[in-house]
């Protein structure tokens, strides 16, 4: 008995496996890796486990809600552990998160979750944003739409702002450049939006959401904010926020136009 309890005392402790995030909307090939190394197909699976690793294909996307707040985007050929429910791995890829979703979206938007994405060239802690990570041939791409993000690099350290991108590459400094909220380098984001419900919404919410999902500012002509606030919508959306916006703002007979990285919302057309 004695030896017994003396070999119970220093086994390690069993790591305990926890649901760390909820599928929302998944398309293309999508596998999860599992305990024989063996991939299986992640079609009628909502739950993300802790330990488990996602693998996207050609083409395909997930979209995910983070079990402590926000929306988790993975982009097609990631990589990505789901380490525990504070955590994940990108081994390699691109994933988005978004902290702060409004209130369409299905994810919980709490004030700071608590979501780090580490890799082996750094890690990223964010500070209330929207930002793109990326590992990409021995790069560490971070690019950050809103807020800030802290990146914990192996040989640097950088802080990332709003309309910055730093690439970490070896001991050298990491570059930073401008870029833009909206544009090419996020089109992919749109496909992985998932479901919006708005029944029950006014225009101007689902507009607000639009503008989040694609990056952009929203402003408003003439009487199309009072038109948009009064104005109440139906169903639910499962299109690309684009389409859905020009969709929807025919039904209020509400025009839209982008011009550099804003929205112009009128009643004149």
């Amino acid at each position: 008995v004695a030896a017994f309890a003396g070999f119970n005392l220093f086994r390690a402790p069993v790591a305990t496996t926890v649901q760390v995030a909820s599928i929302e909307k998944s398309f293309g090939s999508v596998y999860l890796l599992g305990e024989q190394s063996e991939l299986r197909e992640t079609l009628g699976v909502s739950a993300v486990l802790s330990g488990q690793t996602i693998l996207t294909g050609d083409g395909a996307g997930l979209s995910l809600a983070w079990g402590t707040g926000g929306s988790l985007r993975v982009d097609e050929g990631t990589r990505i552990r789901f380490t525990d429910s504070g955590t994940v791995f990108l081994e390699e890829g691109r994933v988005y998160f978004d902290a702060t979703p409004t209130l369409l979206a299905n994810a919980d938007a709490g004030d700071s979750p608590d979501f780090t994405v580490q890799t082996d060239l750094g890690i990223v802690r964010h500070l209330g944003t929207q930002y793109m990570t990326e590992v990409d041939g021995g790069k560490l791409i971070v690019s950050v739409r809103e807020g800030q993000v802290r990146v914990d690099g192996r040989y640097r350290d950088h802080g990332v702002s709003a309309g910055q991108q730093a690439t970490f590459a070896g001991q050298q400094q990491p570059s930073v450049l401008s870029v833009s909220r909206s544009g090419e380098m996020w089109n992919w984001l749109q496909r992985t939006t998932p479901v919006a419900d708005v029944d029950g919404k006014t225009m101007h919410e689902f507009l607000v959401w639009v503008c989040r999902e694609m990056g952009l500012d929203l402003e408003f002509e003439g009487q199309a904010e009072a038109i948009a606030r009064e104005a109440i919508l139906k169903g639910k959306i499962d299109t690309l926020p684009a389409d859905a916006m020009r969709y929807r703002l025919a039904t209020a007979d509400l025009h839209a136009r982008i011009d550099g990285g804003t929205v112009y919302i009128s009643d004149d057309q």
